[in-house]
């Protein structure tokens, strides 16, 4: 009875992962072997539209470096809720004015990077996008927890990462157990267990202690 649970949660875990696991292995693939043909150049594309953005902008001048950085945060939430984007800042402080009518602003989600000017004084922005091929946007739903941006929806993939590691961790451990329960293959399964156990130790000792 334990066997079959363990089996099915084995077999079912695997088909919920499936496709996280795709774009990880391919992922991983490609920061191994980054060939020619995964570096394709980003279409950029840029216009200007209309942004009234609210509350107004604030200003940095004559501020402390505390409060500028909680005035540019304010400002680029302002700015993002206005575009009706779930970007990221890319990085916390981005964004301050360029001149008297002139905030710019740099923001990143998954496939997508904004280089914004934001003109309040016309209540309008000119918008740069770069958007990246299929292969760097592998590399930004690998590992990039941080341009998922403002969004419930967007957010869920932290949920499904952080769900399909506990999923590989207990299809490990169940494999072991499920093979422990199969006599006939136990030689040859201690053989690569042992075997991969051995250089996974030695890989991180090797790292560990060598750097």
């Amino acid at each position: 009875m334990l066997r079959k649970i363990v089996l099915n949660l084995h077999t079912y875990g695997g088909l919920i992962c499936f496709s996280y696991l795709i774009i990880f292995g391919l992922s991983t693939l490609n920061f191994n072997h980054p060939f020619a043909f995964t570096r394709t150049a980003a279409g950029v594309r840029t216009w200007t539209q209309p942004l009234l953005v609210t509350p107004a902008l604030g200003r940095t001048e004559g501020k402390s470096a505390a409060e500028s950085l909680e005035i540019r945060r304010a400002n680029n939430a302002a700015i993002l809720g206005a575009l009706g984007s779930f970007a990221n800042p890319f990085t916390a402080a981005d964004g301050d004015w360029t001149d008297a009518d002139t905030y710019h602003a740099h923001f990143v989600r998954v496939g997508k990077e904004y280089q914004i000017d934001v003109h309040p004084g016309t209540g309008s922005a000119t918008v740069t996008q770069a958007r990246s091929g299929v292969w760097a946007l592998m590399w930004d739903l690998h590992g990039g927890s941080s341009v998922y941006g403002y969004s419930a929806f967007a957010g869920t993939w932290r949920w499904y990462t952080d769900a399909c590691v506990y999923v590989v961790v207990f299809a490990g451990a169940s494999g072991v157990y499920l093979w422990a329960k199969r006599p006939r293959e136990r030689r040859i399964g201690l053989a690569m267990l042992g075997v991969a156990g051995a250089v996974s130790i030695s890989l991180m000792l090797l790292v560990t202690f060598r750097g």
